[in-house]
C-alpha cells in the first residue's frame, strides 16, 4: 500500500479536514462546484510539480482533467438547482 502523504503530514490532514468542514457549512447548490474548483487547482498545481521530473504525457492529461473539471464547476454554478424550493 502506498503511504498517504497528507495522513503522514498532521498540519495538511488538518487543512484537508478543515476545508472539508467549510464546504459541507457551503449551501448544498454551490458544494460540488466550489469541490470541483478547489480539487482542479489542486490538481494543475500537481501538474506542474510533476512537470519538473514526470513523463510529459502524465503532466499533460493531469492539466486536461483540471481544465475540465474548472469547466464543470462552471457549468455547475451557472446551472440553476431544480431540486431546491423557491
Amino acid at each position: 500500500m502506498i503511504p498517504n502523504p497528507i495522513a503522514q503530514n498532521a498540519m495538511l490532514e488538518s487543512h484537508v479536514q478543515r476545508l472539508l468542514q467549510e464546504l459541507d457549512a457551503m449551501p448544498q447548490a454551490v458544494r460540488a462546484s466550489a469541490a470541483l474548483a478547489i480539487t482542479a487547482s489542486l490538481l494543475e498545481y500537481a501538474a506542474y510539480e510533476m512537470a519538473q521530473s514526470d513523463e510529459a504525457r502524465q503532466v499533460a492529461r493531469l492539466i486536461l482533467l483540471a481544465a475540465d473539471m474548472e469547466r464543470t464547476a462552471q457549468d455547475l454554478s451557472s446551472t440553476p438547482n431544480t431540486s431546491e424550493p423557491h
